[in-house]
């Protein structure tokens, strides 16, 4: 009984009702998500805190506040510029500072219902206290936490300022709302969770090719072209399959598709979970390191994928020489786009296999008088 009930509380409150595992694989939707929230709150917090600041310049009612607007203005200018210069470079930042956003909110909400109106109940503080934090994605126990700060905040603004009668309610309230809103955001944090990992499944159905567990073609180039136009730097690895042909016709399509198999096997044991590992149809394979890498590296793990094929892909007709051939092209040095890099490696990688096979080769390291006659060819 104890047991499933820790299992309960671990699950809702640190994983939102979802495995440890599915709650990692939704983290970049996550972060989509709350990089969105975050851009609307704080843009929407600039552009109310100015207007507000702007008119407590002008109308003697609001004039004493013009502080507590300026300074809320210029937080939330802050947060919206953060977010927009460095935020594409450091998306871990994206939920704690989603939280500073909401928190000149909330500091808003508390001064207005407490030191605005030390006579009066406050209701604006009780409103915000459910609905605001319903739009933020995290685990479930930060969120109260967060809340609970809030509320320990406001009780105490409230029974500094009000007389005991009026900031009992004042506490009374908070504390009812905190409850209620921590039933109610827990509920919506799993509900989206559970809807992140649903669409993650989908989407992973549809972007990986059941036979090599790669990603698809389609999947492959979009996630390179996503990486370079956001300003990505890599090396990308054009891989066919030298005489596979040869095989399907002597072992059938059946043994085929086992060694294409094996061969996305050995892909995914060479190269790490970051990099972008793809089919791109048939015998060929795109494999893209991303941000700068040293050519030493490069080049080994390359070696590597070729021996760790021949030591684990057996073909009893010895005639059949079986191997792969690697084009190798760098972006941006080769090509800006997606399509300009892969079409180097695409050059490389044919060098390589009209020059002996079984090797890789740089884009960078063809004869001027190869790319002339392919040039020539083009014009052609």
């Amino acid at each position: 009984m104890l047991s499933k009930l820790k299992n309960y509380i671990v699950s809702t409150f640190i994983y939102a009702g979802i495995t440890p595992e599915e709650y990692d694989s939704i983290r970049p939707a996550r972060e989509e998500k709350n990089k969105g929230i975050l851009f609307v709150t704080s843009g929407l917090g600039t552009l109310v805190f100015f207007a507000l600041f702007v008119v407590s310049l002008f109308e003697a009612s609001y004039s004493h506040n013009t502080l507590l607007y300026g300074s809320l203005f210029i937080c939330e200018l802050l947060v919206l510029l953060f977010a927009w210069f460095f935020l594409k470079k450091k998306p871990d930042l994206i939920t704690p500072i989603t939280y500073l956003s909401i928190f000149a909110i909330f500091a808003y909400a508390i001064i207005l219902g407490t030191f605005n109106s030390p006579t009066i109940t406050s209701t604006t503080f009780c409103v915000f206290l459910i609905a605001i934090p319903m739009i933020i994605i995290d685990r479930p126990w930060r969120l109260i936490t967060f809340n609970a700060v809030q509320v320990i905040i406001f009780c105490l603004c409230s029974n500094y300022v009000k007389e005991w009668e009026i900031a009992s309610v004042d506490i009374l309230n908070a504390a009812s709302f905190y409850f209620l809103g921590a039933v109610l955001n827990t509920y919506m944090i799993k509900t989206k969770a559970k809807e992140l990992t649903l669409r993650r499944y989908i989407e992973h159905d549809r972007d990986t090719d059941p036979l090599t567990l790669l990603y698809t073609k389609a999947a492959v180039g979009r996630e390179i072209s996503k990486h370079i136009n956001n300003g990505g730097t890599g090396v990308l690895m054009f891989v066919d399959l030298d005489n596979f042909k040869k095989i399907n016709d002597t072992y059938g399509h059946a043994f085929g598709d086992d060694v294409l198999h094996e061969f996305g096997d050995c892909i995914r044991r060479i190269f790490r979970h970051t990099d972008i590992l793809g089919r791109f149809g048939g015998d060929e394979f795109i494999i893209f390191l991303p941000h700068p890498i040293e050519d030493e590296i490069v080049s080994t793990r390359a070696q590597d994928l070729l021996d760790l094929m021949q030591e684990n892909i057996k073909i009893e007709d010895e005639s059949i020489d079986f191997h792969a051939s690697i084009g190798i092209a760098k972006c941006p040095e080769n090509g800006a786009t997606y399509e300009a890099v892969m079409e180097k490696a695409d050059q490389a990688l044919y060098y390589s296999k009209k020059n002996g096979k079984n090797m890789y080769k740089y884009y960078d390291e063809l004869p001027e008088d190869y790319l002339k006659s392919l040039e020539e060819q083009a014009n052609n």
